[in-house]
């Protein structure tokens, strides 16, 4: 676990990055969707993770795999959640889920944007 906890210690929070990720949860909070959101936000020029365009499923992403900023783990680290194998007919690496067994998970409140309330 020494490498996890290394590797947490840097990492800090972009206060700008963080005001997005607040706003996300705002308007879904009021009732927005996952596509109004990435409308808005590409709208308002403001730059996805990537650096490219917001999509809906940035925002929403995927219960079964925890992703997506809503479904995101709010002040914790989840390491292995899942795997990448190779599909032997095409070459192209695809993801599988861990087993939650498998998940590593570190708990980083100093590293939460979002509080319960919201």
């Amino acid at each position: 676990m020494k490498a996890v906890s290394q590797y947490v210690a840097y990492r800090m929070i972009n206060s700008e990055e963080a005001e997005v990720v607040r706003r996300i949860f705002r308007d879904y909070v009021v009732g927005k969707s996952a596509k109004r959101i990435s409308v808005e936000l590409n709208r308002d020029g403001i730059a996805a993770p990537g650096g490219g365009d917001w999509g809906f499923s940035t925002i929403s992403g995927n219960t079964k795999r925890c992703n997506g900023i809503l479904n995101n783990d709010i002040g914790r680290i989840v390491w292995n959640r899942q795997r990448f194998i190779k599909d032997p007919e095409t070459g192209k690496r695809q993801a599988r889920p861990s087993p939650a067994a498998e998940w590593i998970i570190q708990e980083v409140t100093e590293l939460r944007i979002v509080d319960d309330r919201l």
